[in-house]
């Protein structure tokens, strides 16, 4: 974990996306009644800030497997 916190923040496109998301979920939801929080909340903010991760998660991967030394190849 603390792998992808340190990847999402050398990319401040993500960052702000996440940042975004929240906010606008913060903005919406209080004025819908009580039971469509919980469904608002989903769509506003979770489900574009796993989208966000999973995309920093495959960067991190790959900088990782990038900095990997090749593997030696058997006789």
């Amino acid at each position: 974990m603390p792998e992808l916190l340190r990847e999402a923040l050398r990319s401040p496109r993500e960052l702000l996306g996440m940042l975004a998301a929240l906010l606008v979920a913060m903005v919406v939801t209080p004025p819908l009644p009580l039971y469509l929080w919980g469904p608002a909340v989903l769509l506003l903010a979770a489900i574009p800030g796993t989208i966000l991760m999973n995309r920093v998660r495959v960067r991190a991967e790959h900088r990782a497997r990038s900095q990997e030394p090749p593997l030696r190849e058997a006789p």
